[in-house]
């Protein structure tokens, strides 16, 4: 009998021990994939840089929303209630050149980057992005696709947020 309550107890704390060593690998997996993180997640710290020609290179581009197009240098509005989490507004653009990613920026900060040429798609706005007032969107595409290499295209358009 003793010899039968040793072994459940030896085997019990062999079970835990197996159990205890695939949670600490699964840990150290998580740990290296947050430290190796994508490019992407770099590419969120991206602001555009400010000596920046406001329409440069090839292409056009204006913004859409329900009011209206930033088309002819108007400024579209979109109309937001408080407890909206995120809103979208179109991007047109024309002749771009579709080898090059183009980076989007809301009031110089990073929101997304696409593949745009002669393109109709759309980006989300949160935040900050959301709130009363006047906002800018930039589209800029880098020399070899290096956000720290220089602008080669840089197109602005603005939009306005009002309440509900």
């Amino acid at each position: 009998m003793k010899n039968k309550l040793s072994l459940i107890i030896i085997s019990l704390l062999f079970i835990i021990n197996l159990g205890g060593c695939g949670i600490g690998n699964n840990a150290n997996t998580i740990k290296n994939k947050v430290q190796n993180a994508p490019e992407q997640t770099k590419n969120d710290l991206i602001k555009i840089p400010k000596d920046l020609q406001a329409n440069m290179g090839t292409g056009s581009f204006y913004i859409s929303t329900p009011s209206g197009t930033s088309q002819d240098g108007s400024v579209p509005v979109i109309y937001v209630a408080k407890d909206v989490q995120v809103e979208q507004i179109g991007v047109n653009t024309s002749d771009f050149d579709g080898k090059n990613l183009s980076y989007i920026f809301i009031d110089g900060i990073f929101n997304t980057k696409e593949q745009l040429s002669n393109s109709q798609s759309s980006i989300n706005l949160k935040g900050n992005a959301l709130k009363v007032g006047k906002h800018r969107v930039d589209i800029a595409q880098f020399n070899n696709n290096k956000t720290t290499d220089k602008v080669i295209t840089h197109k602005v358009a603005y939009y306005e947020v009002k309440s509900k």
